[in-house]
């Protein structure tokens, strides 16, 4: 009887492990896709951070060219 113990406790510490890793693997997957998301939204938010104030700058720079002229 404590050969079959011992087969069985091998088996289930074999699922228990092949378990973990399998949660471990999906957690990681997980985790990547979460921070690519923010990644994203992150170089996204940054874009049209940049490309808002490009438009503020060419705006900017519309109305003091129009203020140095001389009106004729």
């Amino acid at each position: 009887m404590d050969v079959w113990n011992l087969i069985l406790y091998v088996v289930a510490s074999l699922l228990a492990l092949k378990s973990l890793a399998s949660l471990m693997t999906h957690h990681r997957k997980v985790v990547v896709q979460q921070l690519a998301i923010e990644y994203t939204q992150e170089i996204a938010q940054k874009g049209k951070k940049v490309s808002s104030s490009d438009s503020l700058n060419q705006r900017g720079n519309h109305a003091s060219a129009d203020q140095k002229a001389p009106a004729a």
